[in-house]
């Protein structure tokens, strides 16, 4: 008899879950998989998952889905967990994207303060979660999703004993880029990565014995939504992560949202509008709204490795892992992101090309900002806080780092 898997899914609420079910029933084969889907809004959770069932019912697979608001319930014998919760929802994720601008910084839900914002609702819930499944299911693998991905990666692996990769389809995306830039396919071609969440650097494209870099230098200001200097790139020799634009060109960035709702502000109305739909779905086929959503972290990262390690085939994916002894020149503990080998419950990383000194010294100062926000965060220490911003790339000075964090701290002023 097949081994049958238990996937547990944090957030299931989320409207976009479905596309985790159509990219599931369409690349799992053979596999007999269980879907959980937790959350804490009964009507959004019974909707999504409606429509989820249907289209597993519909796919042909061995692919079960159910739901419940019970925590333990839905994680109790779980081989992996996907963590999707968004704490505050997506009112939260505007405050994020906003509350900066006032300080003279580009607001996002990952990068710089809208981060840490990010950071301090998220990692206590996520924390909490995470002892609920050292009782329950100690054997699971967590797959996070959450943002800020890899503060709350740090928070996981060092306040809990729970085994966790962190997943984004940014690397993926860049990567495809490239390949399709140099007219190349992507499966074929090996690259060079390191970083961390949302600060990562390509080094090196290589396809069937050729050094594709230089030609991916020669052509990176055409890669769509860089937005980072082409003469940056070039004289670095290395292609940034998107992500870096919000370190590299701040004030550009700044102008470019000002006065301008932020993302957050269209999913809502995109959310009402595609619950409203499920409310009357009562097809096996991917509802139409979805394609507004984009959500392409499913399959392009977050179905590969799961069933990556469902079959423990050991493809190679981007996904960040704890640094261990990997490089010498960033702490132990660290979250990195790195090119891995996947297996059923562990991630064996690459070892990394050099990276150059400049990239090196830009990950170093963002690693110590992450490592102390989030013990910040954990001990409840406005000072650390404050030392955590002072280190953060997109803050310039003390007086700025003080006006954020007093802005934001609990007590202090005026959360998301």
């Amino acid at each position: 008899m097949a081994e049958r898997f238990k996937l547990t899914v944090w957030g299931g609420s989320g409207v976009a879950t479905p596309e985790l079910i159509d990219a599931l029933r369409q690349e799992m084969g053979d596999l007999a998989i269980n879907v959980v889907l937790w959350g804490r809004n009964r009507r959004n959770l019974e909707l999504v998952g409606g429509v989820c069932r249907r289209m597993a019912e519909a796919s042909g697979r061995d692919l079960g889905v159910s739901w419940t608001t019970d925590l333990d319930e839905a994680a109790d014998g779980a081989h992996y967990v996907l963590n999707q919760i968004r704490v505050g929802g997506m009112r939260g994720r505007a405050f994020d994207e906003t509350f900066p601008r006032d300080f003279g910084i580009p607001g996002e839900e990952t990068v710089g303060p809208g981060g840490f914002s990010n950071a301090l609702r998220t990692i206590p819930v996520v924390l909490e979660h995470c002892r609920h499944l050292e009782q329950v299911a100690p054997q699971a693998v967590l797959l996070n999703l959450t943002n800020p991905s890899s503060l709350v990666q740090y928070a996981i692996t060092h306040y809990t004993k729970v085994r966790v990769l962190g997943l984004c389809d940014a690397p993926v995306t860049l990567m495809r880029g490239i390949a399709e830039l140099l007219g190349v396919p992507y499966e074929e071609c090996y690259f060079d990565y390191f970083g961390m969440h949302h600060f990562g650097w390509v080094t090196g494209v290589r396809w069937n014995g050729q050094d594709l870099m230089p030609r991916a230098l020669e052509r990176v200001e055409e890669l769509p939504k860089l937005e980072v200097e082409p003469e940056l790139a070039h004289a670095i020799g290395a292609i940034p992560h998107p992500y870096l634009k919000y370190y590299l060109h701040p004030d550009r960035m700044l102008a470019k949202t000002a006065g301008r709702p932020c993302r957050a502000e269209e999913l809502i109305t995109w959310q009402e509008r595609a619950l409203e739909s499920y409310r009357y779905w009562d097809s096996g086929e991917k509802p139409a709204v979805l394609a507004q959503r984009g959500a392409v972290w499913y399959r392009e990262i977050i179905v590969p490795v799961l069933l990556s390690m469902m079959r423990d085939d050991g493809k190679v994916y981007v996904v960040n892992i704890t640094n261990n002894s990997l490089v010498s020149w960033l702490p132990a503990e660290a979250i990195v992101e790195v090119p891995c080998m996947v297996r059923r419950a562990s991630a064996r990383p690459l070892v990394p090309t050099e990276v150059p000194p400049d990239i090196r010294a830009m990950i170093q100062m963002n690693c110590a900002y992450e490592m102390m926000a989030v013990e910040a965060i954990v001990e409840g220490s406005y000072e650390k806080a404050l030392r955590a911003l002072m280190l953060n790339p997109m803050v310039r000075d003390y007086s700025q780092a003080k006006g954020f964090l007093d802005f934001i701290w609990p007590g202090s002023g005026s959360s998301g």
